[in-house]
């Protein structure tokens, strides 16, 4: 099946658009120095985000004077055990999916999807991670830290992540989360979730706009030097060599197509859609080089790559048939998951200490 999407008609726009897709592309075999075959080799894999329905304000942001929330009970709310388990239901299914093709997630999760997991003892978070998919932290901090979160100190947000993290664990999760997306207009949002043990960030976009901008666009991973408020960037986007936390760009994508989520997807389904994240994997294969670490990643969310309920992620499954498992078994795609992406990284980073990653 071709994944080929026209896009002309939606010429006019120009942003740089991450929303709630991406993909990431690495080194072979996860190997740290120049690739000697001088064909790049892309580590590839999928991110989910959990969404925080039915959670509220942490208690520490609480007692530092946010507001607690008022949920809509029109709303999907995880404290729910049918809308819970509806969720756990269709995240399985895409794990069915992606194993079967033995493909990796890299599942990121928050309040409430975790408390109800440890309230009603479901099992899938630790379920997950024995098959080997990694289990990471998705934090809306309006939600965990209330609509003031911009003027909290770092401190607070450190212990309302850790707060998070522990909420991972206690649900099953036992190796070390170091993944995170999220909190990307705080400026102090790297150092705060250093100090909560995360490392590697990657999802970049402006909440208001849903827009990424092209100086964060790319397919070379790096170490910000500083963090951003959404407007001056100059600092996240240059490359500190001593910088703790990873960021994995979102690859090579088409602003215009990226710009038109939802009205490619009104107007032509999911197969639309899918056209164009086979587009942006083909650009980011064509700019990827053997002796850099390369990464596109594309984000899922429970039940939103479900075209048909009776037979739900067959679209997607065909997708990874004709697309990326003959990219595999020419040796020019490889799975991972989002800290495995980031350890091939680091392993070039060993090996290339003077060398800019963006240059």
């Amino acid at each position: 099946m071709a994944y080929r999407h026209r896009i002309a008609k939606y010429l006019g726009m120009v942003l740089f658009v991450s929303g709630s897709l991406l993909l990431a592309v690495g080194l072979a075999g996860f190997t740290s120095g120049d690739n000697t075959s001088n064909q790049p080799v892309l580590l590839f894999g999928i991110g989910v985000h959990i969404e925080p329905f039915g959670a509220q304000v942490s208690p520490l942001a609480i007692a530092a004077g946010a507001v607690p929330r008022m949920l809509d009970p029109r709303q999907m709310d995880y404290n729910r055990r049918p809308d819970f388990e509806r969720h756990v239901e269709d995240l399985r299914n895409l794990a069915a999916v992606v194993e079967s093709h033995h493909g990796l997630l890299t599942v990121q999760a928050q309040t409430a999807f975790t408390t109800s997991a440890i309230r009603f003892g479901n099992t899938i978070l630790s379920d997950f991670e024995d098959n080997g998919h990694e289990i990471a932290l998705h934090f809306h901090e309006n939600v965990h830290l209330g609509n003031d979160e911009e003027t909290l100190s770092p401190g607070l947000w450190t212990a309302v992540m850790q707060e998070e993290i522990d909420l991972i664990q206690r649900a099953g999760v036992e190796n070390a989360i170091q993944y995170w997306s999220g909190g990307n207009l705080y400026p102090d949002v790297l150092q705060a979730a250093a100090d909560a043990g995360l490392r590697i960030n990657s999802d970049w976009k402006d909440p208001s706009t849903q827009s990424t901008p092209q100086v964060l666009m790319g397919i070379h991973p790096w170490r910000p030097s500083g963090g951003t408020d959404g407007q001056d960037l100059s600092a996240f986007s240059v490359h500190d060599p001593q910088g703790e936390v990873i960021f994995l760009p979102g690859g090579i994508v088409d602003p215009v197509a990226f710009a038109n989520k939802n009205q490619i997807k009104a107007e032509e389904g999911l197969e639309g859609w899918l056209d164009v994240l086979e587009e942006a994997l083909q650009s980011s294969l064509a700019a990827a080089r053997s002796d850099r670490v390369n990464v596109f990643h594309f984000t899922v969310h429970p039940g939103e790559f479900v075209d048909d309920p009776n037979d739900p992620y067959a679209l997607l499954s065909d997708f990874i048939d004709d697309v990326i498992d003959p990219l595999v078994a020419q040796g020019r795609i490889e799975w991972a998951t989002f800290s495995q992406m980031a350890d091939a990284f680091e392993s070039w980073e060993a090996e290339h200490p003077d060398t800019d990653p963006r240059s």
